[in-house]
């Protein structure tokens, strides 16, 4: 199985069944490392919904009680070569697995069953039980990596109506 992407590119790839493995795999070094500091360790993101093309990166969101709490899991996360990246309002991005040549796994830490663990929940689940909303989402993803090969950021901002949208048919707004 084959995963990772040039920081900042873009590339949308069929999805890989492989990719469940993987989280799996990935998921237990956590829980090993971290251990009753995390509430809970979900596969999100494209490479967790069957059907759906994906930038080969596996996303994984960690449950924790408080953000403030991150600071904790700084030395076990950085023994599974994970590396602090970008503080959001509300979640705490680690990126891994690579040299900016191939990055492989994007760490999303956040407060269980906060907004963003929520939403993120809910988006996933909703596309997993939509295969119609699959192929949309997967449409636009091919159009936008296309449009914007070297621009993630323009690739993420074309996502954002469509992401607001689904939630909104799940029965709750983007936080």
């Amino acid at each position: 199985m084959s995963i990772g992407l040039k920081r900042g590119t873009v590339d949308v790839v069929a999805h890989n069944p492989d990719w469940a493995d993987e989280f799996e795999r990935e998921k237990e070094r956590i829980l090993e490392a971290c251990g009753n500091k995390v509430i809970a360790v979900e596969h999100i993101g494209s490479t967790s919904i069957p059907g759906l093309v994906a930038k080969p990166i596996i996303d994984i969101a960690l449950g924790i009680r408080r953000l403030q709490d991150a600071k904790q899991l700084l030395p076990y996360l950085k023994k599974l070569d994970y590396h602090f990246y970008k503080k959001f309002q509300r979640q705490l991005l680690f990126v891994a697995k690579g040299p900016d040549e191939k990055r492989t796994h994007y760490l999303h830490v956040m407060r269980y069953n906060g907004a963003k663990w929520k939403t993120d929940q809910l988006f996933r689940n909703y596309l997993r039980t939509h295969p119609r909303a699959v192929r949309e989402y997967s449409d636009l993803k091919q159009k936008l990596a296309k449009a914007h090969p070297d621009d993630r950021q323009a690739y993420s901002d074309g996502k954002d109506e469509f992401i607001k949208s689904i939630i909104a048919k799940a029965g709750v707004r983007k936080q």
